[in-house]
């Protein structure tokens, strides 16, 4: 990770910055809280342009304009003391002559999901908000423009925006009055001679020492830039009319409290075209009643509203998104965490005209309700869009068989995945925006749909960066729940060691290890500090998560445990490839010494399963889906076990649907000895690993179809977060979508046997299937699988690309041995398992004729 090398200041508006005194205090923030900046800039260019770039950050977000062209947004979610600067390549933006080079920041003033506001003697002295680029423009004679931020710069304070509004974790209700805004202040004829210069934010240091500057290390961004492209609604749900209330600031009581009625005092025209990306729509309001529209998009998606209307000035017009309606069709506006978050309703009131608008904000939603009001004379919309705004991915993966309803599931997930990559893996697009640490399985299933590398590098980073000075990584990097200290999950720190074990077999990215292990190594002591005589983590403080399901987990967890044993797995790889042998023997010791704690504590030998936990020598009655797969997927429990333990947590008639904060009334008594928890969607992933592991292939199979299958028929298109839906549910969760991942690497079969795929395997389960095909990216390139069943053979097509080698496990189809297996139509042995060199092969097995 290089440092950025500075030339440029960063600058804000005027605020007469001075000496800082010798105190905590810090009353700059909370003056910068929810203010919007618009900066510019012009220059000549008289020679031919052979190259221009700009390097661009904020200290929160910012949108960059060339000549009225938008360039990009950022910068990428980060902790301060890793401000990322976003590099462009300016020259397909620039023209002979006057230019022009524009952007609108953001401050916030809060913590927000994906924000940390900065600290340490910048934040005394500056508080927040701050606008950075350092760019240059370099014509065929060698001669450069620097477009550093400091003099020639211009800048004025928006008053657009109200600043006053209901704010939360994805940051500010939007108030926006177009009147109030400098119309076409991107471009290059705007008259800026009334603007001021900003304010360079840097003050001397104390006591003779450096300078003071914002952001004292920076760091060239290690993402691509979001994807950005328009949709349109898929239907039009409900053109109503409400009745007028009178004028709230709290548009969310409105929407709240409105009744939709059919029109009979109101007129829409067109309102067909709402749904299509020509014609228009005519809305005509009345001084007693406005317009509502309520649009579907289809699916949960992220991305920013947007408007082109043209109507007169002092027009409303309210909006309000979320992922369901009411019964009476109204959008059902989810209000997120409580105590972090808001109602989301938005207000944009029109200048004369016609007009486009687009939020700053970037939301996740499926149903968009907008309701028109006060307008003077009929508003015509030209469009209503969503800017679809996510990580840019190529859908390299590819899985199809037999069985449609598997195709939709396995696509299903892929969607589900990709509107929750956005800067960083995020549990859901609509309801935090946060990346948690959950995001191991969504490394995992983006490593067979996309192969993208970059994303998930930059999270395992992030969490080392979030690391406390005792060893415990935070469940959430960066953003608020890594730096208000309220609670953590300490199991999700180990889900990071998790992934970084993932990475490496999928990227094959050693590097890695260098740069995290002493990270991953006082990690590995936070947790070994709360070992105890029995060799079991005991009693550890914070939120003990596991899954959305009420699990015992008090006193030493079996689930906690197993998931150590299996970072110190990861970590023995770690420490034999750092070539650290003292941390390579401890690690392997911890991990042989609490493999046969569990075995020897939390097994109930009379039920034939592993207990939820045990607490003060004596074990809980309550037992799980989620800590039998645990032991049985990161190779603990004894395989004599494994029989005895998935009788029982198969057993339809013990298992029981739980969830996390249920009414007291709807628990699950912990000392029914009847009842076996059920895994929820995230912790299936786990269950489906402990069925590979024993071979049961078909049961994860008809788990797959029985419980995804479900929420396909039904129509679901992303997958959400709980089986259940609770007012809390998000309906597009990452974490819902491992049948993509075992639907890859199991059912096609293929999965890294070394780093970065040097050595593939592939072994196919077909289960009850007659065909499936796909493709799995690496970092070589795709491998290539088709197979087939039929009555008296199994055929297989693969490529492996250059730079790999190939190990193919034929399938059991039936108990007896091959008759013959040819590989290209020659005939080779008769063994299961065949080594291939890089190249396409044309694989053929017959089975013995059978006696009758």
């Amino acid at each position: 990770m290089r440092k950025f090398e500075r030339r440029a200041e960063w600058v804000w508006r005027q605020r007469g910055l001075g000496e800082v005194p010798f105190n905590t205090a810090r009353p700059l923030i909370a003056a910068e809280s929810n203010r919007y900046v618009y900066f510019r800039r012009t220059f000549d260019i008289v020679e031919t342009v052979t190259s221009a770039s700009a390097a661009v950050s904020a200290d929160g977000r910012y949108q960059l304009y060339v000549n009225g062209q938008l360039v990009g947004r950022g910068p990428a979610r980060c902790s301060p003391a890793w401000q990322y600067v976003d590099e462009y390549d300016l020259t397909p933006y620039l023209r002979p002559g006057r230019n022009v080079i524009a952007a609108l920041a953001h401050s916030y003033g809060l913590h927000t999901a994906w924000y940390e506001l900065p600290d340490w003697e910048q934040a005394r002295a500056f508080g927040c908000g701050g606008f950075f680029l350092q760019g240059d423009v370099t014509n065929d004679s060698g001669h450069s423009i620097h477009l550093d931020t400091g003099q020639g710069w211009r800048y004025r304070e928006s008053d657009s925006w109200e600043r006053n509004v209901p704010s939360g974790s994805l940051g500010f209700i939007e108030i926006y009055d177009a009147r109030h805004a400098p119309q076409s202040w991107h471009t290059v004829d705007f008259n800026d001679s009334d603007w001021d210069e900003p304010e360079i934010l840097r003050i001397p240091g104390r006591n003779y020492a450096g300078d003071v500057i914002p952001f004292p290390v920076l760091i060239p961004s290690d993402i691509p830039r979001l994807a950005e492209s328009p949709r349109w609604a898929e239907a039009v749900v409900r053109v109503a009319e409400v009745q007028n209330a009178p004028p709230a600031i709290d548009i969310a009581s409105l929407f709240a409290h409105e009744t939709l009625a059919d029109l009979h005092h109101c007129r829409v025209d067109g309102a067909e075209n709402l749904a299509t990306d020509s014609g228009v729509t005519v809305i005509t309001t009345t001084d007693t009643h406005s317009v509502s529209l309520i649009l579907d998009f289809g699916l949960t998606q992220p991305g920013r509203v947007r408007f082109d209307l043209d109507g007169p000035a002092g027009t409303i017009v309210d909006f309000t998104y979320s992922e369901r309606l009411h019964d009476d069709g109204r959008v059902h506006m989810h209000q997120g965490i409580p105590g972090f978050d808001v109602y989301a309703a938005h207000r944009v009131i029109l200048r004369e005209g016609r007009q486009t608008w687009e939020a700053f904000e970037l939301s996740g939603f499926r149903y968009l309700q907008m309701t028109v009001r006060h307008c003077e004379s009929p508003l015509t919309v030209h469009a209503i869009r969503l800017n679809f705004t996510a990580y840019p991915v190529e859908h390299t993966g590819q899985f199809t068989c037999s069985d449609d309803l598997l195709n939709r599931i396995w696509q299903a997930g892929v969607t589900t995945l990709h509107h929750c990559m956005l800067d960083g893996y995020v549990d859901c697009p609509s309801r935090e925006q946060r990346q948690w640490l959950d995001a191991y399985l969504d490394s995992l299933i983006n490593y067979v749909a996309f192969g993208d590398p970059y994303l998930a590098a930059k999270m395992l980073r992030q969490v080392a960066q979030s690391q406390q000075p005792d060893g415990l990584t935070m469940m959430v990097a960066p953003g608020d729940f890594s730096v208000l200290h309220f609670t953590n999950i300490p199991d999700f720190c180990l889900y990071w060691i998790l992934a970084i074990g993932a990475y490496l077999d999928y990227t094959g990215d050693l590097d890695i290890v260098n740069e995290l292990y002493t990270a991953v190594v006082k990690a590995i002591g936070w947790f070994e500090r709360h070992l105890n005589e029995d060799d079991l983590l005991t009693d550890v403080p914070h939120w003990v998560f596991v899954d959305w399901a009420e699990l015992d987990k008090k006193g030493q967890v079996t689930a906690l445990n197993a998931h150590f044993v299996a970072a110190l797995g990861v970590a023995l790889r770690m420490a034999e490839l750092a070539e650290s042998a003292q941390d390579a023997r401890l690690f392997a010791h911890l991990r042989e010494v609490m493999t046969a704690a569990i075995n020897r504590h939390v097994w109930d030998d009379e039920r034939g399963v592993y207990v939820d936990a045990r607490r003060d020598g004596v074990q809980s009655r309550r037992i799980s889906q989620q800590s039998n797969a645990a032991v049985m997927a990161f190779g603990i429990a004894p395989t004599e076990r494994w029989s005895r333990i998935l009788a029982t947590i198969l057993d339809d008639e013990q298992l029981v649907l739980t969830r996390f904060g249920a009414a007291q009334a709807e628990r699950v008594d912990f000392d029914d000895e009847q009842h076996v928890v059920l895994a929820q969607p995230f912790y299936m992933h786990f269950l489906h690993r402990a069925l590979c592991q024993a071979g049961q292939h078909a049961v994860m199979l008809e788990n797959i179809r029985r419980r995804w299958g479900a929420l396909v028929a039904a129509g679901d298109r992303t997958f959400r977060e709980s089986w259940q839906i609770i007012p809390l549910t998000s309906l597009c969760h990452a974490w819902a979508g491992t049948p993509t991942f075992d639907l890859s690497a199991e059912i096609l079969g293929v999965r890294p046997l070394t780093p970065g795929f040097a050595r593939v395997l592939v072994a196919p389960h077909p289960v009850d299937l007659a065909w499936a095909k796909g493709t799995v990216p690496t970092p070589h390139g795709a491998v290539e699988v088709a197979w087939w069943v039929e009555a008296d053979s199994f055929k297989l097509t693969v490529t492996i690309p250059a730079g790999s080698e190939g190990l193919v496990i034929l399938p059991k189809i039936k108990p007896s041995p091959w008759k013959s297996v040819t590989v290209n139509g020659s005939p080779v042995s008769t063994s299961d398992s065949l080594m291939l060199e890089a190249g396409t092969y044309h694989i053929t097995a017959s089975y013995i004729n059978e006696k009758i």
